[in-house]
This record gives C-alpha cells, structure tokens and sequence, in this order.
C-alpha cells in the first residue's frame, strides 16, 4: 500500500489526537453548543489512536497483511466515532441494546489489545488474560480468592461501554492531561527549550571531576519528568551524555548506569513526574499541587545522592571534566532563557496562583511558548508554522501508546473490581503481613517491581495504584504514603534486573553488557530502595505532619547519603579501610531509623546525625590540610 496515501491520513489522524485535548482544556464543546460527556471524547482518542498504530506498518507490509492493518485501522476508527456518537445511550441501557453493545465490546478490546501488543507491552496483555480468566472461572479457585463467575458476554459488554472500566479515569486522564503535557514538552524541543536546559545545565556542572556526568544527571533529571518514559529519555539524552561521560573517563557500565538512574530519577521530579502526578491526583482526589509538593524532597534526596557518588567516583578514579563544548556565558543562557522560565511559570502560577486545572494551566503555558517561538522572543529561531505541525504530530504518535497503555489498565482496573479479585487480594496480602508491616511492605515491594517490568510511568502506577497500594492502606498506612511507596517501587524495575529496561537500553548505548549495567544502576540509585520505606514510617519526608517531622525526616537523611555512599564507594576524600566502611555504612543506617518509633530508636537516630556530621567535618578538614582545598 503506497504511503503517499495513507501518511497524509496518518498525519490528520495524529494531528487531530493532539488537538482535541487542548479543544477540551479550552471548553470548546461548550462553545459550540455540544454536550458532551468525557468518556465520548476519550473513547474517540483511542479509536484514532489505535488507527495510526496499525496504519505506521501498513506501507511496509505485503500480501494479506496490507489488509489486516487496514482492517483494523478501519474497526478503530468505528470503535472511535461509534462511542463518540452511542455512548450516551448505551452506558445508560446497554441491557436493552445486548447486540451493539457486545459488538462494541469486542472491538474495543480487539483493537486495544492488538494495538498494545504491536508496541510490546506484553506484560499489561498477560495480566489482563490472567484476569479474564479468573473472572471467567473465579468459582473454581479455592480459598480466599473464590468468587462467583461472570459470564463472557458480560465481561465483554463491561470493557466496551462501562465507564468503570476502559473509558475510566486511567484513559480520561491520559486523554485529557498527559497528551498536553507530550504537547508542551514537544514544542519545548522545537523552540530551542531543550537545548537551553542543556545549556543551563553544562554550567551549572562547571568544568570540575565528573562535570560531564553531572551535566547528564541535570539535563535527564529535566527532559525525563517531562517525557514520561525512563527508556525513550535515555534514548534522547544519552545520545549526548554516554559518550560525553566515557570520554572523560567513566567506565561504560558506569556512564550507561549514570543515565539509566537519572532518567529514571525525572519520572519522580515535579512538577510533571512523567505524567504520575496527575493520575494520583485523580486517585488520591487530592489537588495536584498538593502531591507535586509531596514528592519534591524525595526527588532532591535521589539526585542529591546520585550527585554525591559522582564526586566521590571522579575523586576516587581522577576522572576529569572530559572533552565538551564549552559551557556557554550565563549571561547568554539568561538571554534565552524566557524560552524556558516563561511557560513553566506559567504553568505553576495558573495552578498555584489562580487554581486552574492541570489541563489548562498547560495549555496556557503551550500558547505562551508558541507565541515565543513565532514571535522569536527569546533570540534562539522564529520556528515555522511546519515545525509546530510535525511537534504536534509527533506528540499524537507519541500518545498512541500512553492512551492504549491506559485503556488496558482500564480494563484491568475494572475486572479487579466487578471480579472481586481486588479484594481477595487485599486479603491474602494481609494475612501474608499480619503483625509485621516490614514484611508486608517487603512483599509490596518485591511484588510493584515485578508487576512494574517494562511499562512506562503511568502504565506502572495505574497498576500498581489497583493492586498493591490497597493492602498497605489496609494496614494503617497513609494513602499518600502508600501511593507514593508503589509508584517507586514500580519505577524501579527500569534499572533492577531481571528486565531493568532502561538500564539496558543505556548498556547499548555505552557498549557495556547489559546486566553488569543493571547492577551499576542500582548501586547507583540505592536511595530509591529506601526513601520509600521511610515515607511510610517517616512521613514528614512527604511534607506530611509538623515542621519538626519534615526538617527531622530530612535532615538526618541528608546526613545519612554521603555516609552510606561512602560506604558503597568505599571512598571519601581518601580511600576508606574495611573498618572505616563497615562504621560508615552503620552510622549512615542509624540516621535513617525513623525517630518517635521508640524512645530509645529517636536517641539512636540523633546522637547518630550528630557523629555523622561531626566525622564528615573532620574527615573533610583532615583532607584539606593533607592535600590542600579539595574538588568537587
């Protein structure tokens, strides 16, 4: 099939996905006198963006295959405008219209899951059919997780038109809020932003030992949140960085781990957080800006102590700041950089000052960047109207697979609930936990890694939101301790192996073997193992409880990182002995102790902050004196 006709459909299709969030945003159905509910629309988006999956392969194809792609372009395109046009009608009486509803039904699943399974997520579709079949037959398993059976035609009609299940609120906030913000970050890219980020952030690491890597952990750190993908971040960065950091003298596992871990880092950093945010907004009903302040001293801890083991790693092996462009006058970067302060303020002040909704705060913040690049207020180029239609339809490709992600986990959300399962679960969960909340939190842990293998972020928390932050809250954790223990543990399994997905792609890249790069990453990113256990015990590290709790919360574990770092490394400003490192690493997990546990816990944790600082002080004046002013 000649391309010549179906890219300009493509094009149109892509186009049209990008637009009619911001359409939405802008209240435009009300302008027209259109009334419309949420899941109309959000049904229409997955329609067309399970079209344009099946039409990227279709000019390559030959034979029977040409046909089967246009076939099942041409069924979503139906299940799009069909749900557009009937469900209205059907989510109110699909009893009484059995028929088009089971029709409707098999092809929302077919074209989702077809469309899922030709992006590779292939651990959605197993935990899907594993449900299905446990609906199917849930009489037959014994125990706990017994439950009554749900005929297939009903399984079926529930997944077509109930908004319970694929048109809830995991597709609905992909549609409505996480497409924007692929919009935003793509007219970013065309505007001269990204690049000015880069810029900023080669300054801001100077020309010190380990510059380079330092300089890949800000600019990761900063396109990653906004990517919404540790694995494509790495791809996009790492191009730059890898090589930039091997050069000045990194060893590969080591330059690849360094990017794996701070791509993966930016899915935590507000105020995007790789579009987690706003659906734990929705799940939490808690307002956004309360949980991107949540999750703002985690994300410095985790790239403070990322830092801190560069400058230790540079010192130990006498890296230099290695071969790279000079960084640019700050005076030049302050010139462009209302390419970057202006739409990101933006962005915060219509969330912060004026309430907006994340949705429209963004696409104020978007017209705000595009008047920059047309008007070319920034000084970088005037971008063309050309460029802003390829952004977009890059964008619209880009959300393909974001919206096909979450419609299954729509589904999957929705058979948990209409099956049982999730409260079997929940059950089973707790009576594995009972009387001991380490264990059970040891066991969500290890469980939101593997269910979290090789899914993008969103994917990952609507999952890991449904399965296993139930039990935890169960148990007397916080909701948004609980949330927030899930979504790391999930993202997690990008650099853990077995299947540490960026990790690996970061290995190819840097032409290390791919596990000795796993493991490298997760040496590297050892603070996310951790920070989530003392949320849950410490919540003031999520700005939760009094002023004394969050300065307590964080205090001691900025004192613990640089201990415990140490430790890993084995080295300070000098190498350390095996006693040196064995104390190290015992301090370092004593600050960590949760204080107000126990009486005699809360001594411990404090006496051991106050040695921690008192031996790094030391230990740095000691060096001072040895070797003169030290580097960082």
């Amino acid at each position: 099939m000649s391309g010549r006709i179906l890219t300009p459909i493509q094009w149109t299709l892509c186009l049209v996905v990008a637009l009619l969030p911001v359409a939405w945003a802008l209240n435009a159905p009300l302008w027209l006198g259109l009334l419309l509910y949420p899941e109309q629309v959000a049904g229409l988006m997955l329609g067309l963006a399970a079209c344009t999956v099946f039409l990227r392969s279709a000019p390559e194809r030959t034979g029977a295959l040409v046909f089967v792609d246009l076939a099942l372009a041409l069924a979503s395109l139906w299940v799009g405008v069909h749900l557009l046009v009937r469900f209205p009608v059907l989510s109110e009486g699909a009893f009484f219209h059995p028929e088009e509803s089971l029709a409707l039904g098999i092809g929302v699943a077919v074209v989702s899951l077809e469309g899922l399974r030709r992006l590779g997520a292939w651990s959605l579709i197993a935990i899907l059919g594993a449900l299905v079949l446990y609906a199917l037959f849930s009489d037959l398993v014994p125990g706990k997780l017994q439950g009554r059976p749900i005929p297939a035609a009903d399984i079926v009609r529930f997944i077509g038109v109930d908004s319970a299940a694929t048109l809830g609120s995991a597709l609905q906030v992909a549609a409505f809020v996480v497409v924007l913000f692929i919009v935003f970050g793509r007219l970013l890219v065309i505007t001269g932003g990204a690049g000015v980020l880069t810029d900023a952030a080669r300054a801001l690491a100077g020309d010190r030992r380990g510059a380079t890597a330092k300089m890949a952990v800000i600019a990761s750190a900063f396109m990653g949140s906004i990517s919404g993908s540790a694995v494509s971040n790495v791809m996009s960065t790492g191009v730059v960085t890898i090589p930039a950091m091997k050069k000045a003298g990194f060893k590969p596992k080591t330059a690849g781990a360094i990017e794996a871990v701070a791509s993966t880092g930016g899915q935590i950093l507000p105020p995007v957080m790789g579009a987690a945010a706003f659906l734990m907004s929705e799940f939490l009903q808690m307002p956004y800006r309360d949980i991107i302040i949540a999750a703002l001293i985690p994300a410095l801890l985790y790239f403070y102590a990322v830092y801190v083991q560069i400058s230790l790693l540079a010192d130990k092996h006498d890296l230099g700041a290695g071969e790279q462009e000079a960084a640019k006058p700050a005076r030049e970067i302050l010139r462009h950089a209302m390419v970057v302060i202006v739409p990101i303020g933006a962005l915060l002040t219509g969330m912060f000052a004026f309430n907006m909704e994340a949705e429209t705060a963004v696409v104020w913040a978007s017209l705000a960047l595009l008047a920059i690049g047309l008007l070319n207020l920034a000084g970088l180029h005037r971008i063309r109207f050309g460029e802003v239609a390829r952004a977009l339809y890059d964008a619209g490709r880009d959300a393909a697979e974001i919206l096909l992600i979450c419609a299954v986990a729509g589904m999957i959300i929705g058979l948990l609930s209409s099956s049982g399962l999730s409260f079997g679960l929940s059950f089973v969960l707790l009576q594995l936990g009972e009387g001991s909340l380490l264990l059970l939190l040891l066991l969500t842990a290890v469980v939101s890694i593997i269910l979290g293998m090789g899914l993008p972020t969103s994917g990952v928390y609507l999952l890991l939101a449904t399965l296993s932050a139930p039990p935890l809250v169960q148990l007397g954790v916080g909701k948004l301790e609980a949330h927030f223990f899930v979504f790391y543990f999930g993202l997690l399994s990008m650099i853990s192996p077995p299947v540490a997905l960026a990790s690996f792609a970061a290995a190819s890249m840097a032409g290390a073997r791919a596990m000795e790069t796993a493991w490298e990453s997760v040496r590297l990113g050892w603070i996310a193992f951790v920070l989530p256990f003392i949320f849950v015990y410490h919540p003031g590290l999520l700005m939760q409880g009094s002023l004394w709790e969050i300065f307590a919360a964080t205090v001691t574990t900025v004192v613990a990182v640089p201990m415990i770092t140490g430790a890993l490394i084995g080295y300070g400003r000098r190498r350390l002995t095996p006693v040196e490192r064995l104390a190290a690493l015992a301090l370092g997990a004593l600050c960590l102790l949760p204080p107000g546990t126990v009486m005699w816990m809360t001594a411990a944790t404090w006496l051991a902050t106050l040695a921690c600082i008192a031996l790094i002080f030391l230990h740095l004046r000691a060096n001072a004196e040895d070797q003169g002013p030290a580097r960082a």
